[in-house]
């Protein structure tokens, strides 16, 4: 990158190489990017555009610029991701949040009732159950993970988002999860086939951790699991909803009618792709 007037003609040098690079909405991932630099709000690029520029943040703006030609996600580089309105931590250890997954919190917050509980299968970051347990401060809620590490994430996000007593966490299987009787149960857990986590984009199957993606096979093995277990912690007339890639919305809400639940529902995500369902267990 060559030495310019202002800031202005840094990112927009820097736009250009990451559409050259088939980088999507590549002026806004540079002004990201250099707020990230400058460690400023993006709100606030607008203010610094005409600013003479310094070695040192043409420095840090640089190594940005090439982390993310390299395919590493703006969240992966800035260690956090806007979820639900709030700010996410965001480490290897987790999946990055999407924001179509925010349909799970709008659509479970629908189904908790008052002074509810809330589980949580395969958690993560906890984004969801966090965000759910900061919209309704009378929940009271449980993250389970297979991943200690996803865990300590977890943690740290629910410190932040000053819901820690609010909040427990339990390390294990799918099997593992905690007695309950919980109102509402809430997962995206990994569902991409084995066959098609090679198609994956970069910034996808390089950076998210490949057991957050897939659990092999069809891709569907979490779903009997859960839903296997789910008489022994979703209370009798509690929800549960989940997550799905595309195309897979009549393979898990036929799972979810062969495990008995009812008044199944499901969702689309704002690209109109059916991405949820809700169901209700037999009071």
């Amino acid at each position: 990158m060559t030495l310019h007037c202002s800031w202005r003609d840094m990112m927009r040098e820097a736009a250009q190489r990451l559409a050259a690079a088939g980088v999507e909405n590549a002026p806004r991932e540079a002004r990201l990017l250099l707020a990230h630099a400058l460690g400023i709000a993006p709100v606030e690029v607008i203010l610094r555009e005409t600013d003479a520029i310094d070695i040192g943040a043409l420095t840090d703006f640089e190594q940005t610029i090439q982390r993310r030609l390299k395919g590493e996600p703006v969240s992966r580089i800035r260690g956090w991701r806007e979820f639900y309105g709030r700010r996410f931590i965001v480490t290897p250890a987790v999946l990055d949040p999407r924001p179509e997954t925010e349909l799970l919190v709008e659509q479970g917050l629908k189904r908790l009732p008052n002074s509810g509980r809330v589980l949580d299968l395969g958690t993560g970051s906890g984004c969801i159950l966090l965000s759910v347990l900061a919209e309704r401060s009378d929940a009271i809620g449980t993250g389970l993970d297979i991943s200690s590490a996803a865990l300590a994430v977890a943690r740290s996000n629910a410190e932040a988002l000053a819901v820690s007593e609010r909040v427990s966490f339990v390390e294990g299987s799918w099997s593992d999860a905690p007695g309950g009787p919980f109102d509402l149960a809430l997962s995206n857990p990994p569902y991409i086939p084995e066959a098609d986590v090679a198609g994956l984009a970069t910034d996808v199957r390089g950076y998210d951790p490949h057991i957050a993606l897939t659990p092999g096979g069809d891709g569907l093995d979490p779903y009997r699991a859960i839903l296997a277990a789910m008489p022994r912690w979703l209370k009798p007339g509690g929800c549960i909803g989940f997550e799905f890639g595309i195309e897979q919305a009549a393979a898990v809400t036929m799972l979810m009618q062969q495990a008995g639940l009812s008044d199944i529902e499901v969702h689309r995500d704002l690209a109109g792709i059916e991405r949820a369902a809700f169901g209700r267990r037999a009071p």
